[in-house]
């Protein structure tokens, strides 16, 4: 559901999973999309900056879940 967040609103997306410097990060290239994309003449800036976006937000939910992922098991391991 998060990843779903991340394509449509990659700031927030950021936000809710603890993100928030490189949340802001994506929401000023995420603003500059949408001005560039409000233009005619920068148009193709503006899709590809929002490109540039979701995947920065989508790589990292994916590195930030990881992380816990091995936080987790290291934590198990230590315990027994």
């Amino acid at each position: 559901m998060i990843y779903l967040l991340a394509f449509f609103c990659s700031p927030l997306a950021l936000l809710f999973e603890g993100k928030p410097i490189s949340a802001l990060f994506n929401f000023i290239l995420y603003i500059l999309s949408i001005v560039c994309w409000a233009t005619i003449i920068f148009f193709h800036a503006g899709f590809l900056l929002w490109i540039v976006c979701v995947l920065h937000a989508v790589l990292a939910i994916n590195n930030a879940r990881e992380e816990r992922r091995a936080r987790r098991i290291i934590a198990a391991s230590k315990s027994e």
